[in-house]
C-alpha cells in the first residue's frame, strides 16, 4: 500500500513538472487612473494571477488574462502561478497629468491656451484640419468648424485630453423682398437665418422694424441690413430699396431674338410686375417668369406691367422669332425652382455622349451662360447625324455655397447612371431639354465630416496621386443629397455644420462605379469624422471606400457580388442572405438602356445563380441587384 502512494505521488510530480508555462505578454507600465492587460500565451489556464506589491498595482484574473489597475507610482512583479510553476513580468506605474484647463471653444482663424499642471508633456491634436496645436505652447488654432481631441502627453506615454470645438462666424442668407416701397407704404423683407438684427442705412428714408417690414418715409434710397452675431463675430447682409412717390415699371433687359421652339429669359429691376405679349402667334411670355417662347418666325411685343404708387406703369421690350438654322440644335432652359440666381454668376453646361471605340462616356461640348433669375437658356449644335446624348448644367456662384444648387443631369438626376439620355436625328431643332436643378439642404450643427480622395491607375502600384477638382456628395441615412463640395489639388474635402445624425459620402464622377463610404455616426460625443476616404481606380472605372484601420464603418450582413469580371458570357451572382427574399438583377449599358432584367429568388445563407449575357456585344455595362436588404452596383466589362 505505501508502494502505491508513493508511486501515485511520483506520478503527480512528473506531471506537474512535465509543463513549462509561456512567458507573460503585455503592457509593463501603466497610468494612474487607466487599466492594464497582461496575457498568459500558454494552454494551461486555472492558474492565479498575483501582485508582488499591491500598494503600486493590483491585479484581477481573467483566465488567461490579467487585469491590472494602477495604485500609486512606482514598480512591482506581476506573476501567473499554476501547480507551483510560476513565470513573471515586471511593471512599472507612472503619474498620469493633471486635468487640462482652459476655454475649450475657439472661432476659426483664432487661438485658445490650453495647460496643464504637470510640467514636461507634448500636445498634440487628433484633427489638425479642424484645430493645430502648438507642441510645447499649448496654443490651439481653429483651422475649420468642427471638433477636435487635444492631447496632453507625458515622456512616459501617460496622457490627459480634452475636446475643442472650433466654430466660425455666421453665414446670415440673402435677404428676400422687394427692392422698391412706395412713401407710407410697406414691404416685408425676410432672411432664413434666424435671430438677426434689422437695420436701416437712411431713417429719414425708410425705417426698419426688427420683424423686417420696412416702411417708406421719404423719396430716396436706403440700404436695410441684417446682421447676425455669435462669439466668432458679426456678420451683415444688405439689400438695397428704393423709396419713390410714383409707381416705375423699371427697365426691360435681356435677348431680343429667340429661335421658335426655344426660350429666352426677360427681367425687369422692378419686382411685383405681370408680362404679357402682344401677338401670342408668334411668342408667348410667362406672366410671373418672363420667359418668353419663340412659336412661329415674326416680331411681338413684350409688356411688363406695374400697379403701385399713384396707379400703373408699363415698359415694353421688342422681340423677334427666327426660323431655325438648317443645323442640328440641341436646347432647353435650366430651371432654379429654389430661388432666383446671381446674374454675374457663370451657369456651366456640357453635351455627352458615348464613344463606341473606348466604351466611355465624354463631355463632346460645353457653354456658359448666365441667368440672373430662375431659368437660363442653353443651346449647342452637333454634326452628328444621329447620335444619344445627356446634357449636364452645374452653377458656379461667386461665393461657392455647399448648400447651393446640385449639379444636375437631364432631366434632374444627380448621377450620370440615372441621366436621361435621348436620340438626335439631323437635320432637327431638339429643344426643351430642361434641365430642373435641385437645392442642398441647409444644416446647423457641430459635426465634421472630411476624408481625401486618390488616384491611381489600379496596376498593382502603391503609389496613388490627388484626385483634385472631383464632385463629393453627402447623403443622409436616407441617401438624399444634402450638401456638395469639390477636392482640393491635395485630394482633400471637408463639410462642417453637420447636426447628429447618420451619413454617407459619394464621389461623383462620370463613368466610374462609386461604392459610397457608409454608416458615418455623428454623435454628441464624437461628433468629427476625418477618414471617409477613398480610391480611384482608373482601369476597372471604379471609386471605392479606404477603409484600412477604420473600425466604427457599419457593414450589412446581407451581401452581393458579381464575378468573373471581365465576363466572356456567363456571369455568376453570389449572394449572402439572411432570410429568403427576391432580387431584381438590371444589366444597363452605356447610353443608360436597360438591355436584361430578371428576378432572382435569394435563399438564406450562401447561394450562387449564373446570367447568361451571351447575347450582348463587347463593352462596359453596368448591373444593379437590389433587394430588401440589398443595393448592389457595379460596372462589368463583357468580352467574348
Amino acid at each position: 500500500m505505501k508502494k502505491l502512494l508513493s508511486l501515485t505521488i511520483l506520478a503527480m510530480v512528473c506531471s506537474i513538472a512535465s509543463f513549462a508555462l509561456a512567458p507573460i505578454t503585455g503592457a509593463t507600465t501603466g497610468c494612474m487612473g487607466t487599466t492594464a492587460y497582461v496575457y498568459e500565451d500558454s494552454t494551461y489556464p486555472g492558474g492565479t494571477w498575483s501582485s508582488s506589491n499591491p500598494a503600486v498595482a493590483t491585479v484581477m484574473s481573467s483566465g488567461l488574462t490579467g487585469v491590472i489597475t494602477p495604485v500609486s507610482i512606482g514598480t512591482c512583479t506581476i506573476s501567473y502561478t499554476l501547480g507551483g510553476v510560476s513565470v513573471t513580468s515586471p511593471f512599472t506605474v507612472y503619474a498620469s497629468p493633471g486635468a487640462i484647463t482652459g476655454t475649450a471653444t475657439v472661432c476659426v482663424g483664432a487661438t485658445t491656451i490650453l495647460s496643464d499642471a504637470t510640467p514636461g508633456g507634448t500636445w498634440s491634436s487628433s484633427a489638425t484640419v479642424v484645430a493645430t496645436v502648438g507642441s510645447s505652447t499649448g496654443v490651439v488654432t481653429g483651422v475649420a468648424s468642427g471638433a477636435s481631441y487635444i492631447y496632453y502627453t507625458l515622456g512616459s506615454g501617460c496622457s490627459s485630453y480634452i475636446m475643442v470645438s472650433v466654430n466660425s462666424a455666421p453665414a446670415p442668407a440673402a435677404i428676400t423682398g422687394s427692392t422698391s416701397v412706395c412713401v407710407g407704404s410697406t414691404i416685408p423683407l425676410a432672411d432664413a437665418t434666424p435671430g438677426g438684427v434689422w437695420t436701416s442705412s437712411a431713417p429719414a428714408t425708410a425705417t426698419v422694424s426688427s420683424t423686417g417690414i420696412v416702411t417708406g418715409i421719404a423719396v430716396g434710397s436706403v440700404n436695410i441690413s441684417y446682421s447676425v452675431t455669435n462669439t466668432c463675430g458679426t456678420t451683415t447682409v444688405i439689400h438695397a430699396v428704393s423709396v419713390t412717390s410714383t409707381v416705375s415699371a423699371g427697365t426691360i433687359s435681356g435677348p431680343s431674338t429667340v429661335v421658335a421652339g426655344s426660350n429666352i429669359t426677360l427681367t425687369d429691376g422692378v419686382t411685383g410686375g405681370t408680362w404679357t405679349s402682344s401677338n401670342t402667334a408668334v411668342a408667348t411670355v410667362g406672366a410671373s417668369t418672363g420667359i418668353v417662347h419663340g412659336v412661329a418666325a415674326g416680331t411681338a411685343t413684350i409688356t411688363y406691367t406695374v400697379t403701385g404708387c399713384g396707379g400703373t406703369a408699363i415698359a415694353t421690350y421688342g422681340v423677334t422669332v427666327t426660323t431655325p438654322p438648317p443645323f442640328n440644335i440641341i436646347s432647353g432652359n435650366i430651371l432654379f425652382t429654389s430661388g432666383a440666381t446671381d446674374s454675374t454668376s457663370p451657369i456651366k453646361v456640357w453635351l455627352i455622349n458615348y464613344n463606341p471605340t473606348t466604351h466611355l462616356l465624354q463631355a463632346v461640348d460645353s457653354m456658359t451662360t448666365y441667368s440672373g433669375g430662375t431659368s437660363a437658356y442653353y443651346q449647342f449644335t452637333t454634326s452628328a447625324v444621329t447620335d444619344s446624348y445627356r446634357v449636364k448644367a452645374a452653377y458656379f456662384p461667386t461665393v461657392f455655397s455647399a448648400t447651393g444648387y446640385i449639379p444636375t443631369y437631364y432631366t434632374s438626376a444627380f448621377y450620370w447612371h440615372d441621366a436621361t439620355a435621348f436620340y438626335h436625328t439631323n437635320p432637327t431643332t431638339d429643344g426643351g431639354r430642361d434641365i430642373t436643378m435641385a437645392y442642398g439642404t441647409v444644416t446647423s450643427g457641430p459635426g465634421f465630416i472630411a476624408g481625401d480622395v486618390l488616384t491611381g491607375a489600379n496596376k498593382g502600384t502603391t503609389t496613388f496621386g490627388p484626385a483634385a477638382n472631383m464632385l463629393i456628395y453627402l447623403r443622409n441615412a436616407t441617401g438624399s443629397i444634402l450638401q456638395q463640395t469639390y477636392t482640393n489639388t491635395a485630394g482633400h474635402y471637408s463639410f462642417s455644420n453637420l447636426p447628429v445624425g447618420t451619413y454617407s459620402v459619394y464621389p461623383e464622377a462620370m463613368n466610374y462605379a462609386t461604392t459610397p463610404y457608409s454608416g458615418i455616426n455623428l454623435t454628441t460625443t464624437s461628433s468629427s469624422f476625418t477618414t471617409a476616404s477613398f480610391g480611384q481606380h482608373t482601369t476597372s472605372k471604379t471609386i471605392l471606400p479606404t477603409t484600412t484601420g477604420i473600425n466604427n464603418i457599419s457593414s450589412t450582413v446581407a451581401s452581393v457580388t458579381a464575378f468573373p469580371n471581365p465576363t466572356s458570357g456567363k456571369l455568376n451572382i453570389q449572394w449572402n442572405e439572411t432570410a429568403n427574399e427576391k432580387a431584381v438583377v438590371s444589366i444597363i449599358d452605356i447610353t443608360g438602356r436597360e438591355v436584361y432584367t430578371a428576378t432572382l429568388n435569394l435563399t438564406q445563407g450562401t447561394g450562387t445563380s449564373q446570367v447568361d449575357l451571351s447575347g450582348l456585344t463587347n463593352g462596359t455595362y453596368l448591373i444593379s441587384v437590389k433587394s430588401a436588404n440589398i443595393s448592389y452596383t457595379n460596372k462589368i466589362e463583357l468580352a467574348h
